[in-house]
This record gives structure tokens, sequence and C-alpha cells, in this order.
């Protein structure tokens, strides 16, 4: 279902309103459930925009081993102080959604971390 952005009847706000990233985490549960079936025991993840938000709730609670976020939208200070893997942040030097400083705090708290 993705995102058009030329249909003004459902624009941004209202299509991330309906792909939160409750829904997005609940998605991603059976997939990494099939890759750990395969016998992979360690998963990696990488969230752009809002995504980065899901990747940050599979991190809260080790459904994945590490994680990436690119140009994080949605995530809080409080996310990141409860990650227990390893992450990695890519920021913009211009972004609304993420600014310098708010990726400069995302990355203190991260080195703070003893694991």
């Amino acid at each position: 279902d993705p995102f058009v952005p030329e249909n003004a009847e459902r624009p941004l706000p209202v299509w991330i309103k309906e792909h939160g990233a409750d829904k997005g985490f609940e998605d991603a549960k059976p997939v990494i459930d099939a890759i750990k079936s395969k016998g992979v025991t360690t998963l990696g993840a990488a969230g752009f925009c809002w995504g980065a938000k899901v990747v940050v709730e599979l991190s809260k609670c080790g459904l994945i081993q590490a994680a990436v976020l690119l140009h994080p939208s949605f995530v809080t200070v409080d996310d990141v102080k409860a990650v227990k893997v390893p992450m990695s942040i890519l920021g913009a030097e211009i972004d609304k959604m993420s600014p310098p400083e708010l990726v400069k705090q995302f990355e203190e708290i991260l080195n703070a971390k003893p694991e």
C-alpha cells in the first residue's frame, strides 16, 4: 500500500496515520520469524524516515541484533534510551524531522551504553 503523492485524497499525514510504526512493527514480526525459521540467528534492520521508528521498536524488544536509522522520523530520545542493540544513525545536515542537534543527542545516548 505505497504512498502516492498524486493522490490528493490521501495526503502524507493521512497515509502515515494508516501506516504507523505499531503496524510496521506487527508486520515485521512474522517476517523475522520466517527468517529465523530458516536457521538465521542474527538479524539487523535498517529504517528510513518513518521506518526508523519501526526499527527502533524492534531494537527495544530484541527481535533484531543490530540497527541502522537513516533520516529517523518520529524517534524520540526516550526511544533511543530503550534500545538494546548496537545502532548507527545516519542524519542529514538539513532535516526537519531529525535535525543534527537531535541526532547528536541520540549518538551521545548510544555512546554512553556499555554494549
